[in-house]
């Protein structure tokens, strides 16, 4: 009769690590992969240790489920944390799963996730990403990387170009401002928008530009009864920006 406890291991992907501690002619570096077990009998499994980002835990969550069983334990082998920072994440998926660790590693794990070694150590070399809702499109997020104070924005923030607002409507332009709320509150000494004029300062201002277009446009689209009227309105409050035809489209877009 076979052995009904069976393994299987699930290998993370390399993620690029931010720092300037290159080895001699290396241009990047990336963290070590990372594996995780999964021991499994006819019905139930347990899981040793977990991965860092929430993509490489999401992963592991959906390997975890294709294989059918029912996962009742997440043991950590140490406590560095890039083999336990997973586990919110796969009990998201597996609430009934229990988290178990030695009283020692556990300690190790109290050191790991205190806020100083957090910022000092895991946040200064891995960018996090940030889910922001609806800013020009549903489900977008931004990119902080603590470590140099910079957050790559995407479309959540416009560099004096005109922002693209087809897509909203009065609801969702709030959304929109929270998620602007959220990039400054990061406190970012940099911030690159997804669309700018060539030349443009990558500062943080430009988020409170963006916040205030957004609201003059909010403003206009309910004071206004055509597009062309909302589109004129606009313009006047913003004559130089780049590529008037976004707020074209922003303008028919809420008007229809």
């Amino acid at each position: 009769m076979s052995n009904p406890v069976q393994w299987n291991v699930f290998i993370s992907t390399q993620i690029p690590v931010v720092t300037s501690d290159l080895p001699p002619g290396v241009a990047e570096r990336r963290w070590s992969p990372i594996s995780s077990t999964l021991i499994s009998g006819e019905r139930d499994a347990v899981l040793i240790d977990t991965f860092i980002t929430l993509e490489q835990n999401r992963a592991l969550v959906e390997w975890i489920a294709a294989s059918a069983k029912n996962l009742t334990t997440i043991y950590a082998t140490h406590g560095h944390g890039d083999h336990f920072f997973g586990v919110n994440t796969i009990r998201e998926r597996f609430p009934n799963a229990r988290f178990v660790a030695t009283r020692d590693v556990i300690t190790i794990m109290r050191e790991q996730a205190s806020s100083p070694v957090l910022e000092s150590f895991w946040k200064s070399r891995f960018p996090v990403s940030i889910p922001l809702g609806h800013t020009d499109t549903d489900s977008t997020t931004c990119l902080h990387v603590p470590s140099i104070g910079l957050v790559v924005a995407g479309d959540a923030v416009y560099n004096d170009v005109h922002v693209y607002l087809a897509e909203s409507n009065a609801d969702s332009r709030k959304v929109w401002i929270a998620a602007l709320d959220t990039i400054e509150s990061l406190k970012p000494g940099a911030v690159v928008a997804g669309h700018k004029r060539p030349g443009a300062a990558d500062t943080p201002n430009i988020v409170a530009e963006t916040r205030q277009y957004i609201r003059d446009f909010d403003r206009i689209a309910a004071d206004t009864q055509t597009a062309q009227e909302l589109y004129n309105q606009m313009l006047a409050l913003y004559p130089n920006r780049v590529n008037p035809g976004a707020l074209w489209s922003s303008a028919r877009g809420v008007k229809r």
